[in-house]
């Protein structure tokens, strides 16, 4: 293919038209749904950002993105030099390979654990008798699973939270807040530490029908997990 200094040498006046159709083809992939540009525009707009905010975030978006695809042309010239094709497509390969099965198995170990955490939820629901007043919630927090229930065996009813798998949650982690609905007052709920569970500080009012919300704080954010509870 001719480059484009030869093409002006050569006098092609249709040449110029390559620098408006890179700006047009370059603004339509910026435009695709769920590219970085466009979820930046949809941001700023969503914060009711000002114009100045506006022209910052498309300055700092083209820099970065400008570095970045001159790094990568400038780290392709070096390996160019480096290796041949030949040399390097075995290499690529076994990489791609890898990187395959390691996706593969991500995929498998995810719907095993689904399952796992499915049945685990079935057989508590299948389970009531083991308290009269025992509701059990079996939740998956994306770093293992917990068990949420309202406990009143003895006692006057309170929240109950295990660990089940992965990450041991402890009690300064934890708020839960119940809502009955439109009209009434939202209760918050502290947690404190028992012997291999987390107990709320306070007892849980009667009747035990609201929405629950349960946020757990993780390296300086929180995560909220909605259940629902109809005793």
């Amino acid at each position: 293919m001719t480059d484009f200094s030869a093409l002006l040498q050569q006098g092609v006046a249709n040449a110029w038209l390559f620098i408006p159709s890179a700006i047009l083809l370059g603004a339509l992939h910026g435009l695709e749904p769920g590219h970085s540009k466009t979820m930046m525009a949809a941001f700023i707009v969503a914060i009711r950002g000002t114009v100045k905010q506006a022209v910052l975030l498309g300055l700092a978006a083209t820099i970065s993105h400008t570095s970045v695809v001159w790094l990568i042309a400038l780290g392709g010239m070096y390996i160019s030099q480096k290796f041949t094709a030949e040399s390097a497509e075995p290499w690529f390969q076994l990489i791609s390979a890898f990187i395959i099965l390691a996706t593969a198995a991500w995929m498998f170990w995810r719907t095993w654990r689904g399952e796992r955490l499915w049945k685990m939820e079935q057989e508590q629901e299948h389970s009531h008798g083991h308290h009269d007043h025992d509701e059990t919630r079996i939740i998956d927090t994306g770093h293992g699973s917990v068990e949420l229930s309202i406990f009143e065996d003895g006692q006057p009813p309170h929240w109950r939270l295990r660990t089940l798998s992965g990450k041991k949650w402890e009690a300064r982690d934890i708020a839960l807040v119940t809502h009955r609905g439109t009209g009434t007052f939202s209760q918050v709920f502290d947690f404190v530490e028992k012997d291999g569970f987390m107990e709320s500080a306070l007892a849980i009012p009667e009747p035990h029908n609201f929405d629950v919300r349960l946020s757990l704080g993780h390296r300086g954010h929180v995560h909220d997990y909605d259940v629902e509870f109809q005793v």
